[in-house]
């Protein structure tokens, strides 16, 4: 059975799944969602996620949800090469310390973000609201990206290793979609290098990237 995905591809986590598929060159369908639409919540849809987000895949039959889960169990279940999600079970386990540390950390310096600077407006949030969740989310990058800073001045790869990994898919997604509400990657030299060499190694980026790459073109004009 082809795997089906469903998706926004302004989504962090969904582009994350996506390349990994596309890395390794895996048929599947996408199911393309609109999250600020609201059309993850219908009740078509929460057949398949329950929950209301993306990225869910189903696998014949058997329906799967968040993001990095995913991802592990499509690196297990397609025998993916060693370096995505490494059999050595220490390699594996700062494979999994990293993916646990981005959904506590940068990703919720990102999420304060979205909340002031893009949904604020559109959901009319107070200003007090809007000013303290774009302080929060100030603060949580600036000391999530100075963590990462430090890692990658000793490191090729976020966890190591000599080829990157799912936690560096996943957190290269984060760090590139900061631009789009009002973070930046700026002044964390390492966590630059590191980006622009995973754009290239990562041969789908551009693929995976195309509309945010979009989005972000038009915002200049």
């Amino acid at each position: 059975m082809v795997l089906q995905l469903y998706l926004d591809w302004l989504s962090e986590p969904c582009r994350a799944v996506a390349i990994l598929l596309l890395e390794n060159n895996i048929e599947h369908q996408v199911h393309e969602l609109s999250v600020i639409k609201g059309e993850t919540h219908s009740d078509a849809y929460k057949q398949i996620n329950p929950v209301g987000k993306v990225p869910a895949l189903v696998d014949d039959g058997f329906n799967l949800s968040e993001s990095h889960t995913i991802m592990r169990y499509l690196c297990v279940s397609r025998n993916f090469p060693d370096h995505y999600y490494p059999n050595d079970i220490k390699q594996r386990a700062r494979v999994d310390s990293w993916l646990d540390w981005h959904h506590t950390n940068l990703r919720q310096g990102a999420i304060r973000l979205i909340k002031a600077n893009i949904y604020g407006p559109i959901k009319n949030l107070s200003q007090v609201t809007i000013d303290e969740s774009r302080k929060e989310g100030d603060n949580i990058l600036k000391s999530s990206l100075s963590f990462m800073e430090e890692t990658l001045s000793k490191n090729n790869y976020i966890a190591g290793g000599d080829q990157f990994s799912i936690a560096d898919i996943a957190l290269a997604c984060e760090v590139a979609m900061l631009p789009v509400f009002g973070g930046s990657s700026e002044g964390y030299p390492n966590v630059q290098a590191w980006l622009k060499r995973l754009s290239t190694e990562i041969k789908t980026w551009d693929q995976a990237n195309a509309k945010l790459n979009q989005y972000l073109a038009s915002k200049k004009k």
